[in-house]
């Protein structure tokens, strides 16, 4: 590694602070439309060790927004997790990059999740959102949960995202980030998806994966996360809780809410680790 690659980097929070990223392992389950920007901005900080989990392959709507995806990139064939290795290693060859072409519920990345020391949540879906969040309060691992939206409202579009940093003292659970009924239907029984599918038709069943998605949009909050995260290991300060991002208004907010003082995650969970069972509730069999 070159003594002037992180010159900038230490000029900000100092070679130790350089040190405490090198000496870090992250994992990031969704590398994707934002999980793409955050491995890429993470290789570039010098984070030694980065484990990506994403069981998906490269498809045509993605090629609108993913990060070190290439023109001649087969469709199909082209895992995601290998497209985030490339872009790794192109960057800084020196980092160690883990592959995990799995879903989430799988052995292999709940192993990946409990070995690391931060974990970033780039996820769409209720369910899995929810699992990881538990799995990393049962094992004590900082989770950045970030997502991004584009909303249609009257006269207008909002758009924007959020993150939200659990770490036992607030959660998307507590916080009000998660729709547990729907996170609950999707962790559920094949019948009550297909009865919940009937009630509200196909347009609700295929709505999370064909909703709006923008490069730039992503890359702000990945961006807004990232950071979190950098001043957090580095020590510049502590991560906020819970950031919102309003492209729409071009602001971003800090909340200063309290969470929920009895939430089952982060007061029942946290710390419990094997004894908490999860494995046995969502590992794929």
């Amino acid at each position: 590694m070159s003594p002037d690659r992180f010159e900038r980097n230490e000029a900000f929070f100092g070679r130790a602070g350089q040190e405490k990223l090198r000496g870090a392992t992250i994992t990031v389950v969704g590398v994707g439309g934002i999980g793409s920007h955050v491995v890429q901005e993470a290789a570039f900080l010098g984070v030694g060790r980065i484990k990506c989990i994403d069981p998906e392959e490269l498809d045509l709507s993605n090629r609108n927004r993913y990060i070190g995806s290439l023109a001649s990139d087969p469709i199909p064939g082209t895992l995601k997790v290998d497209i985030a290795e490339r872009l790794i290693k192109s960057i800084d060859p020196e980092i160690q990059v883990e592959k995990y072409p799995y879903s989430l519920r799988h052995a292999r990345s709940f192993e990946a999740i409990r070995t690391s020391d931060y974990v970033f949540g780039c996820v769409d879906k209720e369910g899995i959102r929810l699992v990881l969040t538990q799995f990393c309060a049962a094992y004590e691992k900082i989770l950045f949960d970030i997502a991004s939206d584009i909303e249609p409202e009257a006269n207008r579009v909002r758009y924007g995202g959020r993150i939200c940093v659990s770490r036992g003292d607030g959660c998307v659970l507590c916080l009000g980030l998660i729709d547990a009924a729907e996170a609950g239907l999707e962790l559920g029984p094949d019948a009550a998806r297909k009865e919940r599918d009937k009630i509200y038709g196909l347009h609700r069943n295929v709505l999370g994966q064909t909703g709006p998605s923008v490069v730039s949009i992503n890359g702000v909050v990945a961006s807004l996360a990232v950071t979190e995260f950098m001043v957090e290991v580095t020590g510049v300060r502590r991560a906020n809780r819970l950031s919102t991002y309003r492209g729409d208004l071009g602001k971003v907010f800090v909340s200063v809410d309290a969470p929920s003082p009895d939430c089952f995650i982060c007061k029942g969970l946290w710390g419990q680790g094997a004894a908490a069972n999860l494995e046995s509730q969502y590992l794929s069999r």
